[in-house]
C-alpha cells in the first residue's frame, strides 16, 4: 500500500510563505516517495485550488465545532496506521492557540500514525511543562533555525534534528510582469505595524531614502494576503507617484513573488518568507523580526547583523542598517553564495526521509 501522508497545520495559500512550503513539502514527498497519497488540511481549501497545489485531496475544517477535534474531524478520521502526519505551519507553537493543532497529532497517536514537527520554529519561552509534553511525544522534530534546535535541547528533548527551512527548496518562477531597472524589494506586514506602529513611519523614511538618494526603483512584495492581516494594505502606505514604485499584483504565486526578489539589490522584509527568498537567491535582506524564526534563520546563515527588532524599530534605526547593508552588499551577496548551494540541501537528511518512510 502507498504510504499516506497527512499535511495539516496550513492557513491557505493567500499566505504565500505557507503556499511556498506546502509546494515543496508535496514536491519533495513526491520525489522521494513516488506514489504517495498526500492529504492537505487547509483553512482556506478555495485558495490552495486557485493556486494549484498538487495535494491528491484538500479537506477543510469545521469553524463551528465546540472542541478541537470537531474543527479538524475531516483531517481525523482520514489518519490510519498507514499515515505520516506533518505538521507544517512552521510557527504554529509559537503562539498561544497551539493546542488546536496538538489534537490532531494525538489523535495521530492514538490511531497508530507516525507524527512528525515539520520545518518548524518554536518560541523558547512558551516551552512548558504542557507544552513539552506535546513536543515529546512526536516522533520527529525537525527544527528550522539553531535556536529552536538550543531551546529543545536544553529542555532535555532528544527528538528533535535541524533543517533549513523547507522554502529554500522553492525554484523561483518567472513572473508575467515586474519592476524595471535596479531595484530595492520592500514587503511590510499589518502585523509589525500593529505592534510597533513606528515602523510604519521608519519603512516610509526607508521609501524616501531609497529615491531621493539612490537611482534604484522600489518593488513593493506583498507576501501575505489574507483578509485580515493584508500585506498589500501596508505597502500602499508607502506608495509614491512618479514611475519609481511598483506593486506587486494578487495573483502572483510564491514562486513568482520569489524571481522579483531574486533580482532586487536589497530586499527589506517584515515576512520571514520573504526574506527566505531573497536569503535563498543570495540577495542581501534586512529582516525585520518578531519571533525566534527571523532570528534563528538569519544567525544560521551569519546575518544576525541585519536582523531588525520589530519592537523597538524607528526611522534612524532601519535607515541606519540600510545604509550598512548597502555599503557591505557586495560581500553579503559572497557570504550567501558561499553559504546557501550546501545549506539549502539540509531540508532533508538521512534522518529525515528514514522518518518519513
Amino acid at each position: 500500500m502507498a504510504r499516506h501522508y497527512l499535511l495539516y497545520g496550513h492557513g491557505g495559500s493567500f499566505n504565500h510563505g505557507s503556499e511556498a512550503s506546502v509546494r515543496c513539502d508535496i514536491a519533495l514527498l513526491r520525489k522521494h516517495f513516488p506514489g504517495c497519497r498526500i492529504t492537505l488540511v487547509s483553512h482556506f481549501p478555495e485558495q490552495d485550488r486557485q493556486f494549484g497545489l498538487d495535494a491528491d485531496e484538500i479537506v477543510g475544517r469545521n469553524p463551528a465545532g465546540r472542541t478541537h477535534e470537531e474543527v479538524y474531524a475531516a483531517a481525523i478520521e482520514r489518519i490510519t496506521p498507514e499515515t505520516v502526519c506533518l505538521s507544517v505551519g512552521g510557527d504554529m507553537y509559537c503562539y498561544p492557540n497551539w493546542q488546536r493543532y496538538a489534537a490532531v497529532h494525538y489523535a495521530a497517536l492514538e490511531r497508530g500514525a507516525k507524527s512528525i514537527l515539520w520545518s518548524c520554529s518554536i518560541e523558547p519561552s512558551m516551552l512548558d511543562g504542557e507544552m513539552l509534553r506535546a513536543l515529546g511525544s512526536h516522533h520527529l522534530i525537525t527544527a528550522r533555525e539553531g535556536l529552536t534546535l538550543r531551546a529543545l535541547r536544553e529542555r532535555g528533548l532528544e527528538n528533535a534534528v535541524q533543517v533549513a527551512d523547507i522554502a529554500f527548496s522553492l525554484p523561483p518562477q518567472p513572473a508575467p510582469c515586474g519592476p524595471e531597472g535596479e531595484y530595492a524589494a520592500l514587503n511590510l506586514s499589518p502585523l509589525v505595524i500593529r505592534r510597533n506602529p513606528k515602523i510604519l513611519e521608519a519603512f516610509q523614511a526607508l521609501a524616501g531614502e531609497i529615491l531621493e538618494h539612490t537611482s534604484w526603483n522600489i518593488a513593493l512584495v506583498p507576501h501575505v494576503l489574507a483578509a485580515a492581516d493584508n500585506d498589500r494594505e501596508a505597502l500602499e502606505a508607502l506608495y509614491r507617484d512618479g514611475g519609481r514604485m511598483w506593486m506587486a499584483p494578487p495573483e502572483l504565486c510564491a514562486a513568482e513573488r520569489k524571481s522579483i526578489i531574486a533580482k532586487a539589490r536589497i530586499c527589506v522584509a517584515s515576512r520571514t518568507h520573504a526574506c527566505v527568498a531573497a536569503y535563498s537567491s543570495c540577495v542581501p535582506a534586512l529582516a525585520v523580526g518578531y519571533s525566534v524564526k527571523s532570528a534563528g534563520i538569519a544567525a544560521d546563515l551569519g546575518q544576525e547583523a541585519f536582523v531588525l527588532d520589530a519592537g523597538t524599530l524607528d526611522a534612524p534605526a532601519l535607515l541606519d542598517a540600510f545604509r550598512r547593508l548597502r555599503q557591505r552588499e557586495q560581500a553579503v551577496r559572497h557570504a550567501l553564495a558561499e553559504r546557501i548551494p550546501a545549506y539549502a540541501e539540509t531540508v532533508f537528511s538521512p534522518e529525515v526521509l528514514d522518518a518519513l518512510r
